[in-house]
Order: structure tokens, then sequence, then C-alpha cells
């Protein structure tokens, strides 16, 4: 008995020894729930004792097979494991194959046969999987699939994906059995035609992917028998007309329609739409951007077929016209629209946008960018009291329409770049109540004037790379909702302290990429709230005692990319509060940190692009590591090949130069010396004060409690 279960032992460690599946990537999650990879084959792999057998319902088993080739094969050994699979992702090559283990998978509920090469598929390997649930055939070679879904049984397949194969017919039956189908993905193949009506059987389809493929007409093909149809993608194909077919019986239930991308010259009658079949929220989402569509026309009265309860559903529409050659939009053009909430006209041929503003009253975001317009229609904007979102960049505007938009006191954003703007004054337009941007980047602005009272919401203000010379022009003062300003990669060269005509307010200001060469000192007094200072790419010589004098809640100061080759931190004392400082690409050869002594906070330095010496950062970062200073210098891109302390680059000098800076800095050193054993003696002597405070308050309350202990004896024994 003894030598039979030795030998029984030996088979078992032979059989794990040759598993291509290893023990490391078998997971067990759960009751007979397994987690595995093999390797080329499933040969030796096996399911503990209770979970074994075809009868047990209850077995899951995830199983990715890695390294397959057209050597695959499977031995009647294998048959139970593989009856025991419910989830198989293959990778490997297998250019032709007919799948035939796949007759012992009856449980499979998921197969992802992706990436493998396949030009062909013989037989009919999925006749058995009538649990299979989720089918994957994307990014492969395959042209026929004709005979690839036929059932010995009524299946249970509700998703098909086929994208990125080279399938150019889609025969009438290839789909025929495939009555619980909810999503079909052929997308990205070469699909020329649908003349055979491949989908008429598909009465459960939601979804259905034929973009990117070489249709030119649908014939039919999408209509009335598509009872479930929501979402359809027929983007980046060579279609050039909608059948009357398909829009009588089947565009109009559709929550998403994306024709966008094809040649489509004559707008399809498509806004007006069944309402009544939509419950709960909807949003439709039509898209017909990239074609080459030219006049919008006016709804028709055959058109309004809304038939809707509103106390039931609840639906908002978004348009996407982008991209074609619209030059008209008529006037009741989106008369049937219901609820329109965003519409994109952009990159179009118009000169002007004169819509019935009733129709438009529900819109948020409106995208009119990119066309010719000069000027803003009153009417069109009277009732867009839900605009939030408006686009008017890279148009022909020369002033700021902004009696047009008096009503539209609700946007959070407004864009006006890339036109033709010199000037902004008499700003008539409010902005919603937690704020609003306002855009006027890349114009020919030079003045921008707010009033009293004017422009209330706004809060962020962009006048980037525009034609500010003199930055007192740009009066914003009694502006005190403002809080962020970029006029950065203007012409400004000087700053004093009139220069800046800014809200007290403001907490974030980029002048960077100007050619400021000179900063007065008290430039910034006026704007002592900052948080942000961006001074980035200018022609800075030189920082000067009190330039930066009033900026107690600066906590950010960019000084990149100047040619400021010596600073002495001492010029920055104001900067109480100061964390981030950089100092990138100046050339910098001097940095005297000894003011930083006494910092109140932790301030990283950002050093990297510099001349500094070694021997100066080695004495930083010694004061930062034993805690006499508060300045950590550092760098955001380490470099591989020069000197670095801790990652830092940094300059080792000649002996000749070592000797002489050494004896013009042997003063300082003492000097420096001196003011750590003073920063050590104020330390011991805060620590001394907070004690003492400390016990001071313990005997004055031990007093009290005495005290209290006392009058309540002396009322006891009264």
């Amino acid at each position: 008995m003894f030598l039979v279960v030795k030998y029984l032992l030996l088979l078992l460690s032979a059989s794990l020894a040759a598993s291509s599946c290893p023990k490391e990537d078998v997971h067990r999650l759960g009751y007979c729930t397994y987690q595995m990879k093999c390797y080329n084959t499933i040969k030796g792999a096996i399911l503990d004792q209770e979970c074994q057998g075809s009868i047990n319902n209850d077995v899951i088993v995830d199983l990715t097979l890695k390294n397959v080739d057209q050597n695959f094969h499977v031995d009647i050994t294998d048959t139970e494991f593989l009856i025991s699979i419910t989830s198989l992702t293959v990778f490997g090559s297998w250019p032709q194959t007919n799948l035939s283990f796949l007759e012992y998978t009856l449980k499979l509920r998921y197969l992802q046969l992706t990436n493998l090469d396949m030009k062909q598929i013989y037989g009919r390997p999925f006749q058995y999987l009538s649990r299979l649930n989720v089918l994957d055939l994307s990014h492969n070679r395959l042209s026929e699939i004709d005979d690839l879904f036929v059932f010995a049984d009524s299946n249970r397949l509700k998703k098909l994906y086929l994208s990125y194969n080279e399938i150019r017919e889609v025969t009438g039956f290839v789909f025929q059995e495939l009555i619980s189908l909810v999503e079909l993905d052929l997308s990205n193949n070469l699909i020329e035609d649908l003349n055979e009506e491949p989908f008429n059987n598909l009465t459960s389809l939601r979804i259905l992917r034929l973009n990117d493929n070489n249709i030119k007409y649908l014939n039919g093909a999408i209509n009335k028998k598509l009872l479930n149809l929501k979402h359809l993608f027929l983007n980046d194909n060579d279609i050039t007309k909608i059948d009357e077919a398909t829009i009588d019986k089947t565009i109009y239930h559709l929550e998403t329609i994306d024709l966008s991308n094809n040649d489509i010259e004559f707008f399809p009658k498509l806004f007006y739409r069944h309402w009544d079949h939509f419950e709960g929220h909807a949003i439709c989402r039509m898209t017909y951007s990239g074609n080459r569509l030219t006049i919008i026309r006016n709804a028709t009265f055959e058109e309004n077929k809304l038939k809707i309860n509103k106390e039931v559903v609840d639906v908002s529409t978004q348009i996407d016209l982008s991209n074609n050659n619209i030059s008209i939009i008529e006037y009741n053009a989106f008369q049937y629209v219901m609820n329109l909430i965003s519409l994109d006209v952009s990159n179009n041929n118009l000169i002007t946008f004169l819509v019935n503003s009733e129709h438009l009253s529900n819109v948020k975001f409106l995208n009119i960018s990119g066309n010719f317009i000069s000027r803003l229609d009153f009417q069109t904007f009277l009732h867009m009291k839900n605009l939030q979102n408006l686009d008017l960049s890279n148009n022909r505007f020369e002033n700021l329409p902004t009696k047009s938009l008096i009503y539209a006191n609700k946007l959070k954003s407004l864009n006006f770049t890339q036109n033709d703007i010199q000037e902004v004054v008499n700003f008539h337009i409010n902005f919603h109540a937690e704020g609003g941007i306002l855009d006027l980047s890349n114009n020919n602005l030079y003045t921008f004037i707010i009033a009293p009272r004017e422009a209330e919401g706004l809060i962020e203000l962009v006048l980037r790379s525009n034609k500010i010379t003199d930055p007192s022009q740009i009066k914003l003062k009694y502006h005190r909702t403002l809080l962020k300003l970029d006029m950065s990669k203007n012409f400004i060269t000087v700053l004093n302290e009139k220069s800046l005509q800014l809200p007290v307010t403001l907490t974030n200001l980029d002048l960077s990429s100007n050619k400021i060469e000179t900063i007065n000192p008290s430039s910034f007094y006026c704007v002592q709230h900052l948080h942000t200072l961006r001074l980035s790419h200018n022609k800075l010589k030189n920082i000067n005692h009190g330039v930066f004098r009033g900026l107690t809640s600066l906590v950010n100061l960019d000084l990149s990319y100047n040619q400021i080759t010596s600073l002495d931190s001492a010029v920055l004392l104001d900067l109480k509060y100061l964390k981030y400082l950089s100092l990138r690409y100046n050339q910098m050869n001097s940095l005297e940190s000894k003011a930083w002594l006494n910092h109140k906070t932790d301030l990283t330095v950002y050093i990297d692009g510099n001349n500094l010496s070694c021997h100066w950062l080695g004495s930083v970062l010694a004061d930062y590591n034993n805690g006499f200073s508060k300045m950590h210098p550092a760098v955001i891109n380490s470099p591989m090949e020069e000197n670095t302390l801790n990652g830092i680059p940094c300059n080792i000098l000649s002996p000749e130069n070592f000797y002489r800076r050494s004896k013009n800095e042997g003063h300082d050193e003492h000097m420096i010396m001196d003011e750590r054993l003073l920063l050590t003696s104020q330390k011991i002597l805060e620590a001394v004060r907070e004690q003492t405070s400390y016990l001071r308050k313990y005997i004055w309350r031990s007093v009290l409690q005495e005290a209290d202990k006392l009058n309540d004896t002396r009322a006891n024994m009264a």
C-alpha cells in the first residue's frame, strides 16, 4: 500500500512539473473561482478536487492563454478542464484555425480572440457555445464571416466585436441567429454596401458601429425592424445621402446618430423626432460635422411631430454641425428640436448668425468659432438666459459685442480669442454667480477698461498674446471679484508703482514672456494679496530692494529664463510666506542666501540651468539639513553628466577662482557663522520662553484650583 501511494505521489509531481500553467499564475479567488494563466497549451492544468466534474455549475475559471501558435492542440485529458472555463482570453498568432477545442468549452461566457493575426476561421467553432455573452474577434485580418455565427441550439450572445478586420461584404444571413445581440461593432473594416439588409433580425440591438468603413449608401439597411436601436455610428464613411426609408422609420428613435466625416451635401430632415417613445432622462446626440453641408433650412410644419409628456420624459439634444461649408442658417432652423442644450456650428462660412432666440432658450453651450462673423445680432441672444459657454474665437470681431449679450448673465466661459479687437470699454456683460472666464488672447488689444459695477462675476481674464505695451491701460482696479489675470506674451518693458491698475483682490498675475527690463520699487504694492506671480522669459538683469514690497501673501514667484546673474536674498525679505521660487536658467553665478536663515516657511528654490558653485551649494544644503535654514535648493530635471550634489548641478571652480572667491567670501562666512549662532540662540530663547509660559499657566491654574477648594470648604463649614 505504501508503494502504491508513493507511486501516485510521484505521478502527481511529474504532472505538476510538466504543467504549462505555473503555480504562481494560478490564483484561487473564492470557492471554485480561479484566475489562471497558461502558456503555449493547457497541458497539465487541473482544478482542486472539489471543483472538478462537469456537473458543478458553481465553478468559475478566468483563463488567459499566452504564446499560442498554429501547433496548439488539446488532449482528451484536457477536456474536463476545458469544460470548466467560463472566460477565455488568448494571445499569440493563429493565422488559420478551426478553434476545434471550443467544442468542449460549453460553459464559456466571455471569449476574446483579438490581435491573433487570424485570416480565416474554418467551420463553425462557436456552434456549441450556447452560454456565450461576449465574443471579441477585433484586430485580426478576417474577411469571411458568413458561417461563423451558426449555433446548434439557441444562443445568448449579446456583444459581438468585429472591428479592425478586413471584412468587405456583410450578407443578409450572417447575423440571422443573433436575436439577443445588443451591441455590434463592425467599425474600421472595408465594407462598401449593405444591400442585403444584414441587420433585419437584430430586434434587440441597441448599439451599432459602422464607422470607418467605405459605405456609400445605406440602402435601407438601417430600417424599422431595428426596434430598439439607440446608438448608431456611421462616421468616417463615404455616405452622400440618407435614404428616405432610413429617415422615415429609424432615425427618429435614436439617441445617438453620428454621421460626421462623410460627403453629405444636403441636410436630411433629422431635427424632428418621435420623442414620445422616450422614458426618463435621455440625451440625444446628433453629429454631422465634417461633411459638405452649405445651408440649414427652416423647419417645416410637417416636422412638428412632438407628442411628449414632459412630466414623464426629460430629453436634451446636442447638435454638432461643425467643419462643414455652411454659409446660411435660416431663422427657424431649430424650431422643432426638443430642449436643445448644445449647438456647434464652428469652422463654417457663416457671415452672420441670426436665429430665433426662443428656439435656443435652453442652450448652454454654443460654439460659433472659426467663421467670418463681425457682429452679433441682439435678437439671437435675447432669450438665451441659460447660456454658459460661448465660443466666438477666430472670427472677424473688431469690437466686443457686449450689448448683444446683456441678457446672457449665466456665462461661465466667453472666448473671443483670435479676433481683431483693439480696445474694450463699457463692458456690459455679467457672468455666472459662480464666476466666469473671459479669454481675449491673440487679438490686437492694448486697452481694457472696466468701470464700477461692470463685468460682475468675472474672476479670470486672459489677455495673452496681444499688443499691450503700457500695462496702466489695463484698468481693472474697481473690479474686486477678479482673481486671475494673464498678460503674458505682450510687449511690456517697464513696471513702476503706477503701471498696474489692478484690484487688491487679485491672487494670480502672469507677466511672463514680455520684454520687461526694469521693475521699480513698489510696482506690485497695489496687489498685496497675490499668491502667484510669474515673471519668467523676460529681460530682467537685476532685482532691486523694494521691488516686491507689500507682497506678504506671495507663495509662488517665477523668475526663470531671465538674465539675472547675481541675486541677494535680502531683496526678497518682503516675501515672508514665499514657498516656491524659480530661478531656473538665468546663468546665475552668485546667490546670496543669508537672509533666508530667518525665513518663516519652508522655501524651495529651483536653480537648474545656472553656474552656482559646488562650495556654495554644499554650504546651503548643510544649513538646510542642520536646521539652520528653511531654504531648500532643488531642480526639476537633474542632469546625468554634470557635477552634482544631491542630484543638483553645480560648478567646480578652478584653484585660482576658488582662492579668489574664498578670499572675498571669507568675511561673509564669518558673518554667516554669527548669523547661525544668533539663530541657534533665538531658537533656545524661544524654547525657554515657551516652557516658561507653560509653567506659568500651570502654576496659575493650580493656584486657582486651590482657591476654589478653599472657598468650597468655607462654604460647607458655614
